[in-house]
C-alpha cells in the first residue's frame, strides 16, 4: 500500500511539473489558478493567501496527491479481491 501511495504522490509531482513547464513555455502572464482544469488536476493552484514558488507548487501538489492516495487506497483495497 505504501508503494501505491508513493505512486499517487509521483503522479501529483508529474502533473505539477507539466503545469510549471507549460506555464513557462506557453504563456508567462496567465494565472492558472483561475482555470478549472488546473484547479482539478493541481489543487495547489488554489492557494491564494500567499505567493507560491514553482518548487513549492510542485511539492505541495505531490503532498496533496499523496494525501488523496492515503484516503482513497483503503477503499480500493476492499474492492480488489484478495489473493
Amino acid at each position: 500500500m505504501c508503494r501505491r501511495i508513493g505512486l499517487w504522490a509521483l503522479a501529483g509531482l508529474a502533473i505539477a511539473c507539466f503545469w510549471v513547464i507549460f506555464s513557462l513555455i506557453v504563456s508567462r502572464g496567465v494565472n492558472f489558478g483561475h482555470w478549472t482544469i488546473t484547479a482539478i488536476s493541481a489543487p495547489a493552484s488554489l492557494l491564494r493567501n500567499r505567493p507560491v514558488t514553482w518548487y513549492e507548487f510542485i511539492l505541495l501538489n505531490a503532498a496533496i496527491y499523496g494525501l488523496v492516495g492515503l484516503a482513497v487506497e483503503p477503499f480500493f483495497r476492499r474492492l480488489r479481491p484478495s489473493h
